[in-house]
């Protein structure tokens, strides 16, 4: 762990081990929160976040916007996670337990956490933030946001190893093997199972603790990876066959419609792997995978090599991410309106 790193990191270990008595003391319970369009790094921090409290003796519980996408299953955390039903309002009871506090995951604001926003926004206490997407607001003592990090995962790692070291207790008793392997997963994800350039030394040696505190990698990549159910195959692969390489090879763009989604009987989360493929092509700087979601609104995934940065087309619509992975949602538009507009724009761009 280097020094900076260090410094934010006991400077976050304080401030959850102040979060943890004020609630041991009040009997109230912290909520964090991931963001929307759930992926293993969101949903890997903070389970590992909710451990790490229940450890301290404190009620936690993850706010989801929406269900646990089923290659996330083996990770056996349904018990953290509290799903707000239709008429949840801000203010009613979790399991008896009013929730004073907030904790924000690989994400900062409201807006990009569905509809538990309204909930997080509702709660107006001091709020705890470990975040590694690039934002404005870099100022606030109980936020720790290190864009050059892999993922919040390693983050929350490294706030968990100071929490061990303020208590004088070994790490194992501070981070579970549930834990460890909520970690591991994010930060696979994040860094494409260690191919992405934004693997650090620190970053293996951070997934080599976590083999040691019980996380199993192999478990991981293969859910997350490899794992296929034929529906997933199906419209995975026909995805990609459907893909236009375009600008002189340089983006690679595919739309994936609700009428797809029916003729394979396939969850929305059954063409992850898509992008990546896309982006893997020889000579594509750029990948772009259109979606339908509800309400109308259409989801883009934006995956690139070194020389694009997707978060200046994801800006665009209002999305956002990081520099070789982003995403944002577009309303308004037909699927080849906007598929015509990411084009136009990518040529002034690329």
């Amino acid at each position: 762990m280097n020094i900076l790193y260090a410094e934010n990191a006991t400077r976050m270990a304080k401030r959850i081990i102040e979060a943890a008595n004020s609630l041991k003391a009040s009997g109230d319970t912290i909520l964090v929160f991931p963001h929307k369009s759930v992926d293993g790094d969101c949903v890997g921090s903070s389970c590992a976040v909710v451990l790490l409290f229940r450890g301290l003796g404190a009620k936690a519980y993850v706010c989801m916007p929406e269900k646990l996408p089923e290659n996330m299953s083996f990770m056996n955390v349904e018990d953290c996670l509290f799903y707000p039903t239709a008429d949840f309002k801000a203010g009613d009871k979790i399991d008896g337990s009013s929730y004073s506090m907030r904790m924000s995951v690989d994400c900062s604001e409201g807006h990009r956490m569905g509809d538990c926003g309204a909930i997080f926004d509702s709660l107006d206490t001091v709020a705890l933030d470990i975040d590694h997407h690039e934002v404005t607001n870099l100022s606030d003592d109980y936020k720790w946001i290190e864009p050059k990090a892999s993922s919040a995962c390693e983050l929350v790692f490294y706030a968990a190893s100071k929490v061990a070291e303020e208590l004088n207790m070994a790490l194992d008793k501070v981070l579970s093997p549930k834990a460890a392997q909520a970690l591991l997963t994010g930060i696979v994800t994040d860094t494409g199972r260690f191919t992405y350039s934004n693997t650090r030394p620190e970053t293996l040696t951070t997934a080599g603790c976590l083999m040691e505190l019980g996380g199993n990698i192999t478990d991981v990549c293969y859910n997350l990876f490899d794992r296929k159910k034929p529906q997933e195959f199906m419209i995975s692969n026909t995805a990609c066959v459907n893909a236009e390489l375009l600008l002189d090879g340089k983006l690679a763009i595919t739309c994936v419609t609700e009428e797809m989604f029916a003729k394979f009987n396939a969850g929305k989360d059954d063409i992850m792997d898509v992008v990546s493929r896309l982006r893997d092509i020889d000579g594509v700087e750029l990948a772009v995978v259109l979606r339908e979601v509800e309400n109308g609104g259409i989801r883009g995934n934006l995956r690139s090599k070194e020389s694009f940065d997707c978060t200046a087309l994801a800006g665009i619509y209002g999305g956002g991410g990081h520099k070789r992975a982003s995403g944002f949602t577009a309303t308004g538009l037909t699927m080849e309106e906007l598929k015509n507009d990411v084009i136009g724009r990518a040529q002034s761009l690329l």
